[in-house]
Order: C-alpha cells, then sequence, then structure tokens
C-alpha cells in the first residue's frame, strides 16, 4: 500500500509541471520560442516595417555576421524610406556574402529608388552572372524606372 501510494505520488508530480504548462503559461519553454530573425520575418509579411526593423536590428546586434538578418534588415528598412541606411544594410550583407542574390536584387530596387540606375545595373549583372532569377525581377524594376 505505500509503494503504491509512492508510485501514486511520484506520477503526480512528473505530471504537474505539463499541467501547469498547459493551463496556460505564458512563458512558453525555451525550446518553443520563436527566434527574433522568424519573428521578424512575421513582422514583414505583416508589413509593420518598424517592429521587422527592429527584431532584424536585434539579430544583427547579437550576430553581425548574419547575412540574412542584414538582407532583411535592408528590407524592411528600405520599407520605411530609410533608404541610406538600408543599403548600408545590404552592403554589410554582401560584404559577407558577395553572392547572396536575395541582397543584390534588393539592394538593386534600392539603388533604383536612390537614383542609381549604373549602380542598380551592376547588381543585375551580378545576379546574371550567378544565374539567380532573382535578375528578372531587378530587370522588370529596371525596365519600369527607365519608363518613368
Amino acid at each position: 500500500m505505500i509503494i503504491r501510494l509512492n508510485i501514486l505520488s511520484l506520477v503526480f508530480v512528473a505530471a504537474l509541471p505539463g499541467a501547469v504548462y498547459s493551463a496556460g503559461d505564458p512563458a512558453p519553454p525555451e525550446t518553443l520560442a520563436i527566434s527574433a530573425y522568424e519573428q521578424g520575418r512575421e513582422q514583414a509579411r505583416s508589413e509593420n516595417w518598424d517592429r521587422a526593423a527592429a527584431l532584424f536590428q536585434s539579430v544583427v546586434e547579437k550576430d553581425g555576421q548574419d547575412y540574412r538578418a542584414l538582407n532583411m534588415l535592408g528590407y524592411s528598412l528600405r520599407q520605411i524610406g530609410r533608404l541610406a541606411d538600408s543599403l548600408a544594410a545590404y552592403d554589410r550583407a554582401l560584404s559577407i556574402k558577395p553572392d547572396y542574390a536575395p541582397a543584390l536584387e534588393y539592394r538593386g530596387v534600392t539603388l533604383l529608388k536612390s537614383g542609381n540606375r549604373r549602380a542598380a545595373l551592376a547588381d543585375y549583372r551580378a545576379l546574371v552572372r550567378l544565374g539567380s532569377p532573382l535578375a528578372a525581377d531587378l530587370k522588370e524594376a529596371l525596365d519600369r524606372a527607365a519608363k518613368n
């Protein structure tokens, strides 16, 4: 009887942490936490550009070599009109990974918005050399800009 009671007590105590969490604990275990990068992507998908930029900036502050976060930081900054800061983020991403096609395309678009068609064309040519399908997107932006 005492052994049975001890076993039941152990089962109850072992199940308690799961019951507490499932009851609505606001702080999920670390393994379920969403990274700041993924949170930033969610904010970008929702067009919450300021929040996205802040999240990507926090990733870059922790890891200055995260070229993907730098790229998305640049994209978010471009969306809120901070073109010079956006270009600086793309340049930093490309200094880490020169063949990162998304940064080349996004920088090219930002360069066009900044009035630097020649530099945007250089990014287009780099995308073509890489064989990136993103070259077509930048070419389309270059063509649209030429018509305006």
